[in-house]
């Protein structure tokens, strides 16, 4: 019984500051032997002057095939209504399978499918492909570097012109292990293939607490710069915080 209250205070405490954008890379750095989810539920109550409610879910999982073949699948929602009504929805999910070329390297492809309020983007769809090195693999210290390439497809919510390229995309991971806690950050550089002066990078921080094998604390802060941004769009620099648990299921050998 008090486990389960445990979950249910846990469940409301969390709070998300504001919807980032996926980043399915950092979700399972460690290794897995078989099977793993991470779920992350988040609500969010004000009473007063305006009735406001924020919901939240994202579910990560992680199945490995065999000794080469992982699949990953991960998936969410942030919802926002003020006074019975809408004001942000954001969704996404994702699909990637990786295949182990050696002890410090893999291919990845994936597709994913997201909508954001903020960015005004009504649907974003994109497959891609790459290759992830891990040249630095120790107790303490894990380093990660990635390149791949991927089509996007933008639609937006207003009446323009929607984007559809090729980019490339590369990725570096840094992750530092201590005895109570750990520090990562992913830097994400992604120019388009016709055109280096249209790039996107962004940056990810994370500090997460390990409370016990199940349940960790994790707080994020977010850049994304987008220098040629939709026209629509004010700014070109983003940044979102995000802090909440996250609930881990494994199932080994």
């Amino acid at each position: 019984m008090k486990k389960y209250l445990l979950i249910f205070m846990l469940f409301l405490c969390k709070i998300i500051l504001a919807q980032g954008v996926v980043n399915s890379e950092k979700l399972f750095i460690s290794d897995v032997d078989k099977f793993s989810l991470v779920f992350s539920p988040s609500i969010d109550l004000q009473k007063g002057n305006s009735d406001v409610l924020e919901s939240g879910i994202q579910l990560s999982s992680l199945y490995k095939l065999n000794a080469k073949h992982w699949i990953k699948i991960s998936g969410g929602l942030d919802i926002i209504r003020e006074d019975g009504e809408n004001v942000s929805n954001d969704q996404f999910c994702q699909i990637r399978h990786t295949y182990t070329l050696n002890n410090w390297s893999h291919t990845f492809t994936f597709y994913q499918l997201q909508s954001n309020f903020n960015l005004g983007v009504s649907k974003r769809e994109l497959i891609g492909a790459g290759v992830r090195f891990k040249p630095i693999k120790t107790k303490k210290i894990k380093y990660d570097f990635g390149l791949g390439i991927m089509h996007e497809v933008e639609e937006y919510k207003i009446d323009i012109d929607n984007s559809n390229m090729f980019r490339i995309t590369s990725m570096s991971i840094m992750k530092l292990i201590f005895e109570s806690f750990e520090l990562k950050n992913i830097t994400y550089y992604q120019p388009s293939f016709d055109s280096f002066s249209d790039f996107r990078v962004m940056n990810e921080f994370d500090i997460s607490f390990e409370i016990n094998n199940w349940l960790s604390y994790e707080l994020n802060y977010i850049v994304r710069f987008d220098n040629q941004k939709p026209i629509f769009l004010d700014e070109k620099i983003d940044n979102y915080i995000t802090s909440g648990f996250n609930f881990k299921i494994e199932n080994k050998k």
